[in-house]
């Protein structure tokens, strides 16, 4: 199992890379829906079901496709550059994976911080009452995060209407009985 998620998060690397290293609007766009679908993949993997699908929901069904709409609407041509920044941008980007792999090669694997540091434990099992995860957060979520959920809602759905005012075209020759 720790492979997949070494896996997921390397996927997650490439694919975030992707999103800022594309020259193509629209390719940086799908690598944001890959990131946003692998991101919920690894989440699923750890059992949190609900967050999963919402990432799903929220981020690739309605954040990332008002992304890729906004490109395709905006029709960006994509022109070729001249290729003089690219023995710079190799350089910067030398450095920093090797910056990265440093402190990824100095992290001591086997080394825990409750031999070190005094926890104070709470049995999470006891005091929820045996509750799924996806009820216990909807039970958070209404009760006492409502308003900021509404708020949520609220974004989300003047975002909807943004967008569909954008692809409208009034014709003034309509007449509206």
């Amino acid at each position: 199992m720790l492979f997949f998620n070494f896996l997921f998060l390397g996927l997650i690397g490439f694919s975030s890379f992707m999103v800022i290293g594309s020259k193509n609007p629209l390719y940086s766009v799908l690598s944001l829906v890959s990131v946003f679908l692998l991101s919920s993949v690894l989440v699923f993997s750890l059992e949190a079901e609900f967050l999963a699908l919402s990432f799903v929901l929220i981020y690739v069904g309605a954040i990332a496709i008002l992304f890729l709409f906004i490109v395709i609407m905006l029709d960006i041509k994509v022109r070729n550059t001249s290729t003089h920044l690219v023995g710079i941008n190799a350089f910067i980007f030398l450095i920093f994976f090797s910056a990265l792999l440093e402190f990824v090669i100095t992290l001591d694997f086997n080394y825990t911080l409750m031999n070190t540091t005094n926890y104070n434990w709470i049995n999470w099992f006891s005091e929820i009452n045996h509750l799924s995860n996806t009820q216990m957060l909807g039970q958070i979520l209404y009760t006492y995060y409502y308003l900021f959920f509404l708020i949520a809602g609220f974004i989300l759905f003047i975002a909807l209407v943004g967008s569909l005012m954008l692809t409208v075209t009034l014709n003034k020759s309509y007449k509206i009985n």
